[in-house]
């Protein structure tokens, strides 16, 4: 179903901008590069209270054509969030912490959804705006086949715990002298891909609370359901 695919993708990655978690393995020898790059990746998110960005987003599956789409982003502190898109066609997916809506103004229709029903704490996720990054994935390590999109940037790959069987793997491409995250690749199980490149990257604005509420405009038929706007 479009809407449910949808959210999981957005609770995916969004979560992944509230908060990460990532985890190492202590079997394995200590690679102190890769330590000090979580530690400051944690650090410097740990400090962020909300984020605007604009964002080129790519799809490829096996069984769809692949598919770009363009838009801005917003987040805020607590899983608050806003994702507008501009390419190929007007969407709004937005939550203010409790209820998410996903809104189709050329269908006139918006899902509305509870976020306790959207998204599964499982997922070793929640990433931007706290949370700790060594508890939530299997593995982490240098994505030494993939090359960065931003010359001088370095990236690595998370892997999920045994249990969330929806993601493979987790792609993060930042600025090693700033831990910015500048390129977020979410690799379903199923072979599906979803890459975020993000820029003009823009920190504690002082975004309100009211930009992540939704009302519906007359007319709109409200699928699902969800807690009260």
């Amino acid at each position: 179903m479009r809407f449910c695919n949808l959210c999981k993708l957005h609770f995916t990655l969004t979560a992944l901008l509230l908060g990460v978690m990532v985890a190492g393995t202590s079997a394995e020898p200590v690679d102190r590069d890769l330590d000090a790059s979580v530690e400051g990746l944690q650090k410097k998110y740990s400090q962020v209270r909300d984020l605007k960005m604009e964002f080129i987003q790519s799809s490829k599956s096996p069984r769809r054509a692949a598919k770009t789409a363009t838009g801005t982003l917003v987040l805020k502190r607590p899983r608050m969030m806003r994702w507008e898109y501009k390419t190929p066609i007007e969407q709004l997916y937005v939550s203010n912490g409790k209820t998410v809506f996903f809104y189709l103004p050329q269908e006139k229709q918006v899902q509305k959804t509870k976020v306790k029903e959207s998204y599964d704490q499982r997922i070793p996720f929640l990433f931007l705006l706290g949370g700790n990054l060594k508890r939530g994935f299997s593995r982490v390590e240098w994505a030494s086949q993939e090359k960065p999109f931003f010359q001088g940037n370095r990236v690595i790959l998370a892997y999920p715990k045994k249990g969330i069987d929806e993601f493979a793997r987790i792609l993060m491409e930042f600025s090693p002298q700033t831990f910015q995250l500048q390129r977020v690749a979410v690799f379903d199980v199923d072979g599906t891909t979803n890459e975020f490149v993000f820029t003009n990257i823009q920190q504690d604005l002082g975004m309100t609370a009211g930009i992540f509420e939704f009302k519906a405009p007359p007319g709109t038929e409200v699928i699902g359901s969800g807690e009260a706007q």
